[in-house]
């Protein structure tokens, strides 16, 4: 959930400090609405910054980490995918899964990783969804294990 302290209310003003109004949406629910001095997103071929004035952008995420920078220091999501939109010094997010860093599970992971690992695939296609699944899981266990 977004921070409830004062500078990041999504409402108020930023400080000087806090530039980027970064907002995820979920089909569900809007999971982040807060203030920030700096984003980091997931892209297919990498990380991507965003600070203060940054150009516009809209960009396809890749599954990792996103990580919220702010004065208190920063708070990892892993995210599914999705696209990202950076207008405004405001970052809007739209995801299937955003999923705070301190709450995924080690060993569910590694259980979910371990049965993946298992499932047989035949064709070119079962094999390409299988090593994204791979990849995916490997992705969040590795934040997961970051974040304990």
């Amino acid at each position: 959930m977004a921070s409830a302290s004062t500078e990041n209310r999504p409402n108020q003003s930023p400080s000087s400090e806090h530039s980027i109004r970064v907002q995820v949406v979920t089909p569900e629910r809007i999971v982040i609405d807060e203030w920030v001095k700096q984003v980091v997103v997931p892209l297919p071929d990498g990380e991507f910054g965003i600070a203060k004035n940054h150009d516009p952008i809209i960009a396809k995420l890749g599954f990792g980490t996103l990580k919220l920078i702010g004065s208190s220091g920063s708070r990892k999501y892993f995210l599914n995918g999705g696209f990202v939109q950076l207008r405004d010094n405001q970052v809007v997010i739209l995801t299937d899964k955003a999923v705070e860093a301190g709450s995924l599970n080690v060993s569910q992971i590694e259980q979910d990783l371990q049965s993946a690992r298992s499932r047989s695939a035949s064709s070119d296609s079962e094999i390409d969804l299988r090593l994204l699944n791979l990849e995916k899981l490997r992705s969040r266990l590795r934040l997961a294990k970051q974040s304990k």
